[in-house]
């Protein structure tokens, strides 16, 4: 690294901002810069026609007046053309900001005032508004230069200096966001929440992509290689980096531009692509909920491994809290996806999901899930897919009926939290199993009723279909019944030594397209009766019997990104007869049911 003699203008070589006292610029570039090369060229005569020269000349002269022998400035204090010290001085420019006697912030575009106006403001000479529209703040770079000094001094463009930073701090803060206590004293960083952090830079630009991520390595105290040609990738090595440091999760607050119909993807990572996502985060504070502490998590080949507690929301979605808060009070939460290859981030663009998370079980078990780091373009259109005719199972229930065991077939495709079959390929035909054990719960009956359920899709047909069966074996007898048990030669669509892929599928669509043209293999209802007898006093016998009933009901629903997905709701009702009449009459009808249905 090297430092401008602010006397001769000479380089001298020194190993880092700890060597000597120093003045630093802070400056927007402009397109005649003085570089490393043009102060190193014996050709003095010439650099000085160059626009940039004028910065250099003015920040020595300013800094020799105050007694400094050595300053510092990023244009040409930096061989650029060694990638070795360029990596060095970017990773080490917070240090250098930090630890020189005096900044001079030069603001190019921001003219002298008029001097009444001068003589109106006796603490700062311009209004809010004039400052805050010097392009100064709106570069990348510029936020760890006015963050980092403890002294900087205002300059306008004719070089008259106007202010200093520990006098307009409140000014700063609101041009800029930053917080007063930052602003005061840069050791307030590391007590700052990521995405607030990252709130700052969101309105900033940089000549080039990759140093919208390399001029915030200093605010999050990060080291890491320069790539020049890696695009937006350099975003994502920050993140990944920040997320070796810290296990504050506002590091995945940020929010995607509100979906618009082909415009942006509903599934993303859970890592941001630019730090114009976390422009919404710059009130948020950590959260005092005791179910909102701050959990471990880590970096793997399968995304990011985190340990934390789920929440349930509709449409088959995992709300996660983040511990954090917003102005409002409202938690902030992502919500979640599960896929067959891990997590994902949908509705990226939302943070508010109060209701899934004020009414949920604090004392929920924690989950260890793997989140991936970013979803691209292409995987979101197939993730779309794979939601796309997935089923979603419901049960509605009485407290006299229990579900006991869910087996669901193939298990790979099923999402046991929110009891659905994910799409495994929404362009082909499907199929899928759930057996069912519900046990009757009234007073001292409690007797078991297996059911089966068969979901699937036709290609062929384009239609959904569901059915549900008894799934017990036994036969009828003279104290059980059940109408619509599962038919022996109903088709195999999910069986384990059955497989549908491969050229099988035309086998599969006439297996599937029996279940549409034949009536017996449509069944929606299940019936099971329980007769029992009851010898009372002096010999009196009592008849009686309980019934439940339960129904399957489907639903197709498409969402505003044309996801169709399909609802199953199976329902449940158990009912007390009494009397030999009315017992007979009941047991009489499911034999007839079933009696026609076998013809």
């Amino acid at each position: 690294m090297w430092l401008i003699n602010t006397d001769t203008l000479t380089l001298k070589e020194v190993t880092g901002p700890f060597a000597h006292d120093y003045a630093i610029l802070s400056h927007t570039w402009g397109s005649d810069e003085i570089t490393f090369q043009d102060i190193r060229s014996s050709e003095r005569h010439e650099i000085k026609k160059k626009k940039g020269f004028s910065k250099v000349a003015k920040t020595c002269e300013i800094a020799h007046q105050q007694g400094l022998e050595y300053a510092w400035i990023d244009s040409c204090c930096i061989d650029k053309s060694s990638s070795a010290e360029l990596s060095e001085a970017i990773n080490s420019m917070f240090a250098w900001y930090q630890h020189s006697k005096v900044c001079f912030a030069f603001l190019s575009d921001l003219q002298p005032c008029d001097s009444k106006d001068v003589a109106s403001k006796i603490s700062f000479p311009y209004t809010e508004e004039t400052f805050g529209r010097c392009h100064w703040f709106t570069r990348g770079w510029t936020l760890q230069e006015l963050i980092a000094p403890d002294n900087i001094e205002f300059y306008n463009c004719e070089w008259k200096q106007f202010s200093r930073k520990t006098d307009c701090l409140n000014i700063l803060s609101n041009i800029t966001g930053i917080s007063y206590a930052v602003l005061q004293d840069s050791s307030s960083l590391r007590h700052t929440p990521v995405a607030v952090k990252m709130s700052w830079a969101a309105t900033r630009d940089t000549t080039r992509v990759e140093d919208r991520a390399y001029s915030l390595l200093g605010i999050f105290d990060i080291n890491m290689p320069m790539i020049y040609g890696e695009g937006d990738k350099a975003f994502r090595r920050l993140q990944e980096e920040i997320a070796r440091e810290t296990n504050d999760l506002s590091l995945f607050a940020w929010r995607a531009c509100p979906h618009t119909e082909g415009k942006s993807q509903i599934f993303r990572g859970l890592f941001a692509t630019s730090p114009s996502e976390f422009s919404s985060c710059a009130t948020i504070t950590k959260s005092v909920a005791r179910h909102d502490t701050q959990q471990e998590f880590s970096l793997t080949n399968k995304g990011v491994r985190i340990q934390t507690k789920l929440f349930k929301h509709a449409d088959n979605a995992y709300i996660m809290s983040l511990g954090l808060t917003l102005a409002t009070g409202i938690p902030v939460c992502i919500s979640l996806t599960r896929t067959t290859d891990g997590f994902v981030r949908n509705e990226p663009w939302s943070l508010e999901y109060e209701r899934a998370v004020t009414n949920a079980d604090t004392t929920r078990e924690l989950f260890t899930i793997h989140v991936r780091k970013d979803v691209s373009p292409q995987e979101d259109s197939a993730l779309r897919k794979r939601m796309h005719r997935s089923f979603r199972i419901t049960f509605e229930l009485p407290a006299s009926l229990k579900l006991e065991m869910v087996v669901p077939d193939p298990k790979y495709l099923w999402d046991s939290f929110h009891s659905t079959f994910l799409s495994n390929d929404s362009s082909k035909s499907s199929a899928a199993r759930l057996k069912i054990i519900i046990r009757g719960t009234d007073g001292n009956f409690s007797e078991e009723f297996p059911l089966v359920l068969i979901l699937g899709w036709t290609r062929t047909l384009q239609k959904p279909f569901a059915v549900l069966y008894g799934a017990t074996k036994s036969a009828d007898t003279a104290r059980g019944a059940v109408r619509d048990v599962l038919p022996t030669d109903f088709p195999d669509l999910i069986g384990d030594d059955v497989d549908w892929g491969h050229g099988r599928q035309d086998i599969f669509e006439n297996a599937v397209s029996t279940v549409f043209s034949t009536p017996r293999f449509q069944a929606m209802e299940v019936q099971f009766i329980n007769a029992k007898m009851m010898v009372l006093h002096r010999g009196v016998r009592k008849s009686s019997a309980y019934v439940a009933r339960f129904h399957a009901k489907l639903e197709s629903r498409c969402d505003d990104a044309d996801v169709i997905t399909y609802h199953v709701c199976l329902s449940g009702l158990l009912s007390r007869l009494e009397g030999r009449e009315a017992v007979s009459n009941a047991y009489t009808h499911v034999l007839a049911t079933n009696s026609s249905l076998e013809e």
